[in-house]
């Protein structure tokens, strides 16, 4: 077992984010993927939304409403398949907020 960023992974087994890997002839970073993005996305969507209505807690969405929100911030040229793995991490980068998991502009005062 390694750690990577406060990260535990099996470098024998497991794909941590941030690793560098070697696609065919295109070195990549895992963490520069657009599905990877979508939980930053979650993060930064979260974190405003509370801003834009003045709240101080974070909120817990329902489907319909993360529907509403993820239609706005998904890019477009996803595959159906990658369209349901963005819709998970963004799901989870807003959940994180929720859990207060990532700091809130409030509480980095």
């Amino acid at each position: 077992m390694e750690t990577l960023a406060g990260f535990t992974y099996s470098p024998k087994t497991d794909i941590p984010f941030g690793k560098q890997v070697r696609i065919g002839v295109q070195d990549s970073v895992i963490y520069q993927s657009v599905i990877e993005e979508a939980y930053h996305i979650g993060i930064e969507a979260h974190l405003q939304f509370m801003e834009d209505h003045d709240l101080t807690e974070p909120v817990v969405l329902d489907d319909k409403q993360f529907s509403m929100v993820i239609e706005r911030l998904m890019p477009q040229e996803l595959s159906s398949y990658d369209e349901g793995l963005w819709r998970s991490y963004f799901i989870v980068g807003w959940t994180c907020v929720s859990l207060g998991l990532v700091e809130t502009q409030e509480e980095e005062e």
